[in-house]
């Protein structure tokens, strides 16, 4: 039996601990800052304890015997839980601290593209001091104000829908800078207009390697309105590609991913081994007349609920990839996916992000829900006294799979209905009517850029 260490207790940790015991000779322990019961119920050991806690997770580890560690969250890569198991001989799924700045710093993510000439990078200022920052909003035009450090997702604002005017713009920044939220600096960025997409890769240590595209939507509410979340649910199709994105497109997004890892390696002297995800966004900025693949941010590992997606497609157990990254010797052919279209709705509670309801029983019938064709995943609950009670996080999400998005989107909603509770979700991600509307937006992008070119 192979001794693996799983770190992390949300939704997409119990989807990679789910196709990781494909392989009937892993024996999964688990290290959870939250009881997950998915995992539970599958791992020979999972104990809750607080994961950024690099010692005592190494500790846990070592005690466990594990031979390989999958570091689900970011949180303890930031924190050099990477370094410390690999001192100990453990292999790890995840990069070191100093690599895991791509997603830890942003300010380094954004100057690490620019000294190497990457493209994808948007025109952007960092501030270390209020009055910079506020002269420099003052002159601009449409921004996205960014931390620099992990915000869980929600830290991005952007003129207009969050900020609407230049006054709340100035507000946030300075709030960024003196509370300093997430690292000392605010990362300033232009606003760009367009389509984001996720793509996720393995990375063996030498080179990249793309899994199925997907689309994730962090507004909280239908037609993407309120708020950032960490993300409210997603969809791929059955051709690993996106209606909107075209074969050039994906391209040029894994070329970014892959001049990344390069200036990494060059840059720490350090070999990459885990999973990368890019956000991107098909845009045009300022200075172009075409729409092309724009870098939103780099992420350290599967993103959350995009694992999701990709793992209920691959073909066989992720613990053979794992192998195949540790040893680096992954190919091409290593990562086969089922021509299925997949979407995921999160269920979340009410109120969530701003004013969740917490400590709320809800029920769940996963019998039902895998009986009509879905498929449950927990992310942050707690039990008490054997319920099932909500936390100020996303409660659990339901996958449909299926020949195409409409069908897999039906499967989905259907399920939602056998978690019952103070929850909520959006009911229009995977629909017809929120794909046209993508896709209309890229059109009409594209016009807009044909005539921009024209007239110059």
């Amino acid at each position: 039996m192979i001794h693996v260490l799983l770190v992390g207790s949300g939704a997409r940790e119990d989807a990679i601990a789910h196709s990781l015991i494909k392989r009937s000779d892993v024996e999964l322990y688990a290290a959870m800052s939250s009881p997950n019961p998915g995992i539970t119920r599958i791992a020979k050991n999972a104990r809750v304890m607080r994961i950024t806690d690099v010692p005592a997770v190494a500790d846990y580890a070592i005690k466990t015997r594990a031979e390989l560690a999958v570091i689900g969250s970011e949180a303890p890569l930031v924190n050099g839980l990477a370094n410390a198991l690999e001192i100990e001989g453990i292999a790890c799924i995840g990069p070191t601290k100093e690599l895991a700045a791509i997603e830890g710093d942003k300010a380094f993510c954004r100057r690490l593209l620019s000294k190497y000439s990457i493209p994808g990078n948007p025109q952007f200022r960092i501030f270390t001091d209020i009055p910079s920052a506020e002269m420099y909003l003052k002159s601009s035009a449409a921004v996205a104000i960014k931390p620099i450090g992990l915000t869980g997702g929600k830290g991005v604002k952007v003129s207009g829908d969050d900020l609407p005017t230049k006054q709340t713009e100035i507000a946030y920044a300075k709030q960024i800078l003196a509370e300093k939220i997430a690292g000392n600096g605010v990362l300033i960025e232009e606003k760009l207009d367009g389509e984001e997409y996720s793509l996720q890769a393995c990375v063996d240590g030498k080179d990249v390697y793309i899994m199925p595209l997907v689309q994730d939507h962090k507004r909280a509410y239908d037609n993407d309105m309120g708020p950032n979340t960490g993300g409210m649910g997603s969809y791929s199709d059955r051709d690993h590609c996106l209606p909107f994105v075209s074969p050039s497109d994906v391209e040029q997004s894994c070329n970014i991913m892959r001049e990344t890892i390069n200036a990494l390696q060059h840059e720490t002297g350090m070999d990459y081994k885990g999973i990368i995800y890019g956000q991107f966004m098909l845009s045009r900025s300022v200075t172009e007349d075409r729409l092309s693949p724009k870098l939103i941010e780099f992420n350290c590992r599967f993103g959350d609920p995009e694992a999701m997606n990709v793992l209920a497609v691959f073909e066989s157990s992720f613990m053979d990839i794992c192998e195949r990254i540790i040893e680096g010797s992954l190919r091409p052919k290593d990562l086969a996916f089922e021509p299925k279209a997949t979407v995921c709705k999160y269920l979340v509670p009410e109120g969530y992000p701003e004013t969740p309801r917490t400590h709320e029983t809800i029920s769940v019938d996963e019998n039902a829900i895998r009986e009509n064709g879905g498929t449950l995943f927990f992310a942050s609950v707690d039990i008490d006294q054997g319920h099932t009670i909500t936390t100020s996080s996303r409660t659990a999400a339901v996958l449909g799979i299926s020949d195409t998005i409409e069908s897999a989107e039906e499967v989905a909603e259907f399920s939602t209905q056998f978690v019952k509770g103070p929850l909520r979700h959006r009911k229009d991600i995977g629909t017809t009517g929120l794909l046209a509307k993508r896709v209309d937006h890229v059109r009409m992008l594209n016009r807009a850029a044909a005539v921009h070119s024209e007239i110059a």
